[in-house]
């Protein structure tokens, strides 16, 4: 539904586009013509004149003219020699008019121009131009103007498709992006909350029947349920924000981000019996979100306390790296198949063990932070073996 209205859009620009561009070239070729043609009118006028002016005798007219005159008190009319019979009789009816100048012709394809004028003598002179080249010039300055017409409007079809699909390639994007977070939410949203539905029918039917001391434990899975559902839309968000804004450009010690990502995730790691450290003793600085990278750090030490056993370990390490910065999440738990390698940071992906997620919108969360931060992720590991994930960073 989405694409065809973008169709028609695209397709309705195009055509508002090109039917502009053609209206405007229209009414400049028109101007061109209306100018062109009278400029070569007032041309042949001008010449006419002259010849009028400078011509002693009716024996020799410039090429394709023919003169005649009428002396004063005479009543024959002297026409140029080789005159036809048509063209004679023109110029006799000529001399008698009023002077000035008027179109005729002879026979259907023969237009003229005659220009008649009284000298202060009391001649009557009268010219006749073949207008044949002007008419054949004017059809071919129209036919000129034509082609290029139809040329300058495909142009502008052309020009109006390629920016009708740049206009609205960014809407195109927008809405596919808006489709795919409404899907990503809709998926990783779904599971918690129905457990935490389920969970708290549970408690409200029990809470009824059953002393308060007894459902403390029910209330804490009831807390983590609902801690489990804010982590999620917590890397909906960011993940969203990593993919699609600038990041703010400012100073970020990571060893600092680490360390505070390591105690806030203690809780969660000894209610798992798990060993969670951290090694970034020396300060470490890049150039970032501070927010998109702890987000970041937190899902990989998530992913890693999901998938060690109890009395595993897991170990976040920051320091320098090959002119970089380098901040290591390693764990000895279940490990990765490397067969799962093509797919590992895939959205929605889950892997085949371990209680986090491996494979989901976790990882995919740090892929686009480090993409954003013009760094990397970096994985490797092996089944049983435990797993190292590697955010690769630029130095501040």
């Amino acid at each position: 539904m989405d694409e065809a209205r973008l169709t028609r859009a695209r397709r309705r620009s195009v055509a508002q586009t090109g039917g502009a561009i053609g209206l405007v070239l229209l009414l400049v070729g028109a101007l061109m013509y209306v100018l062109t043609i009278g400029q070569e009118s007032r041309a042949l006028d001008n010449g006419l004149t002259r010849v009028l002016a400078i011509a002693d005798d009716v024996d020799d007219p410039p090429p394709g003219q023919v003169l005649a005159r009428q002396r004063p008190g005479a009543d024959p009319v002297e026409v140029t020699p080789g005159a036809s019979p048509a063209l004679v009789r023109v110029l006799h009816d000529a001399v008698g008019r009023r002077p000035g100048r008027y179109d005729t012709g002879v026979g259907d394809d023969r237009p003229l121009r005659v220009l008649v004028a009284r000298r202060a003598d009391g001649s009557r002179w009268a010219v006749a131009a073949d207008l044949a080249p002007l008419r054949r010039q004017q059809e071919e300055l129209g036919l000129a103007l034509l082609v290029a017409e139809l040329a300058g409007l495909a142009g502008a079809l052309v020009a109006a498709a390629l920016l009708a699909r740049r206009a609205v390639a960014p809407l195109a994007t927008a809405l596919t992006l808006q489709r795919r977070f409404v899907a990503d939410a809709s998926h990783e949203l779904r599971t918690p909350l129905t457990v935490l539905h389920t969970r708290a029918q549970l408690l409200a039917r029990r809470v009824r029947t059953q002393p308060p001391e007894r459902l403390a434990g029910q209330l804490d899975q009831l807390v983590a349920d609902t801690r489990a559902l804010g982590e999620v839309v917590e890397d909906l968000l960011v993940s969203a924000a990593a993919e699609h804004q600038p990041l703010p450009d400012t100073e970020v010690d990571l060893a600092e981000v680490a360390r505070e990502v390591v105690a806030s995730m203690s809780a969660y790691a000894q209610g798992r019996e798990v060993d969670l450290r951290v090694e970034a003793p020396a300060p470490v600085l890049v150039r970032g979100a501070r927010t998109a990278l702890r987000r970041a750090l937190t899902a990989l030490v998530d992913n890693a306390v999901g998938h060690v056993p109890e009395g595993g370990h897991v170990t976040v390490t920051v320091d320098r790296r090959d002119g970089g910065v380098a901040a290591e999440v390693a764990d000895d738990g279940v490990g990765l198949d490397p067969a799962e390698a093509d797919r590992l940071f895939d959205r929605f992906a889950h892997g085949t063990s371990g209680a986090g997620r491996r494979f989901g919108l976790g990882l995919a969360l740090v892929q686009h932070v480090a993409r954003a931060h013009r760094g990397s992720v970096e994985v490797t590991g092996a089944p049983g073996a435990g797993a190292t994930f590697t955010l690769l960073l630029p130095p501040a």
